[in-house]
């Protein structure tokens, strides 16, 4: 996967509204580059990205975090963006050590998509490094065969073989909330480039068996979109609740594709932002009461 160094930078100057910071990390899988944005002394939230976008693209739809917590963003190694463009064979251990590079011990994640995959391996991994769990959209659990998402494979092989914009509009629209003539050029163009260029994965990321997640005891959130192609809400939901023993919620988000609507990124931040909350409190009660 080439890096997308100029999609990047676009995404961080139009889809960001927060000031982020940049930095490097040495990690089993090569260097990994991390945006990090809002103050440091604040708790942190590690976040990690949707597949076959850059990190500004899902970072974004959390940004409004950055004004209570300290969002760390790594980009994912073997996806578009400036990490070593190598996928490893495991997240977990990678995940680690982008903790232990910026001196994080625990702390909440959220994961979005295949970040969400990468989430529940860190989870089978190490889970006393999470403190609490969002997961959107989440790969890890299966992907359901439907037609939608045939048809959006042959589409985009076809986009792969013929780069026409409309090609690639139809091939994207199912997957979007908003109308497509309304996504942003950066998204656009960041997705399409990575159907031309990149190594098209017939896998997620996730736990090899998810019998394994039964052990993981810290709060979960987990936000499904009712219309999503990838990971609809009425196949994924019922696996989230069967192997999530630490389930506080699962939220299924009406009329929501795959990639959010402005206004669902909202709801979904408002719906993080109240849960971090909990589940901070719940933690300080519980130092408190153990000291």
């Amino acid at each position: 996967m080439i890096p997308f160094r100029e999609r990047y930078s676009d995404g961080i100057g139009e889809l960001l509204d927060v000031p982020v910071r940049e930095q490097w990390v040495e990690t089993c899988a090569g260097r990994t580059h991390v945006l990090t944005a809002g103050a440091p002394t604040a708790p942190p939230v590690v976040v990690f990205q949707g597949g076959n976008v850059t990190n500004p693209v899902t970072l974004a739809w959390v940004q409004g975090l950055a004004d209570e917590y300290y969002l760390i963003a790594p980009d994912t190694p073997g996806q578009p963006g400036l990490s070593d463009p190598h996928e490893p064979d495991e997240y977990g251990p990678w995940v680690v050590d982008v903790l232990n590079g910026l001196d994080v011990g625990q702390t909440a994640m959220i994961g979005i998509s295949h970040g969400g995959g990468i989430l529940l391996e860190a989870a089978v991994h190490a889970p006393n490094r999470i403190t609490a769990a969002v997961l959107v959209a989440p790969a890890g659990f299966g992907t359901p065969f439907s037609p939608a998402l045939v048809r959006i494979v042959i589409l985009s092989l076809l986009y792969r073989a013929l780069p026409w914009r409309g090609l690639l509009a139809r091939a994207l629209a199912p997957m979007f909330s908003d109308p497509i003539a309304t996504v942003d050029d950066v998204v656009m163009e960041t997705v399409g480039q990575a159907l031309r260029t990149g190594d098209l994965q017939a896998a997620f990321p996730g736990p090899d068996d998810l019998a394994a997640l039964a052990a993981f005891d810290a709060p979960v959130l987990v936000l499904l979109g009712a219309d999503d192609p990838f990971f609809p809400a009425d196949r994924i939901r019922p696996k989230v609740e069967q192997t999530l023993p630490s389930l506080v919620d699962c939220f299924t988000l009406a009329g929501e594709s795959h990639f959010l609507s402005t206004s669902g990124q909202d709801r979904v931040t408002d719906h993080i932002r109240s849960f971090l909350a909990d589940s901070y409190n719940a933690e300080e009660a519980s130092s408190e009461s153990n000291s």
